[in-house]
């Protein structure tokens, strides 16, 4: 089972995304803040972190670098979430250190595929 960080300002998108981990027998955690996913991060070292790039006026880049660097998180491979022209995002994301950029909304199939691509988990 992987232990996946949803970062997203939108109550509803992380409870969807909390309940597509659940279903696909993964632990979610959720944060609504970069602030709080940094926290989290560092705190329970997720498997899998999946960030919306725009949170409250802010961009997750920051978040991407700060965990990069830290040794303890710069493992954990991060993925962008995106409502945005997904061409432009994923260049965007990747030069900012993420994995990959996914498109908004995701799917279910979609999550359960790179789950299986970015952790040792292919339940």
């Amino acid at each position: 089972m992987a232990l996946i960080l949803f970062i997203d300002d939108e109550d509803l998108t992380l409870e969807l995304l909390d309940q597509a981990a659940r279903i696909l027998g993964h632990e979610a955690l959720t944060s609504s803040t970069l602030e709080n996913g940094l926290a989290l991060a560092r705190e329970k070292r997720p498997d899998l972190i999946v960030t919306d790039i725009n949170l409250a006026g802010k961009n997750s880049f920051s978040l991407i670098k700060t965990l990069s660097t830290e040794k303890e998180t710069s493992h954990i491979p991060v993925l962008t979430l995106s409502a945005l022209d997904p061409i432009e995002v994923e260049e965007k994301a990747r030069e900012n250190g993420a994995a990959a950029s996914l498109g908004k909304p995701i799917r279910l199939q979609t999550l359960l595929e790179v789950i299986r691509e970015y952790t040792a988990y292919a339940k």
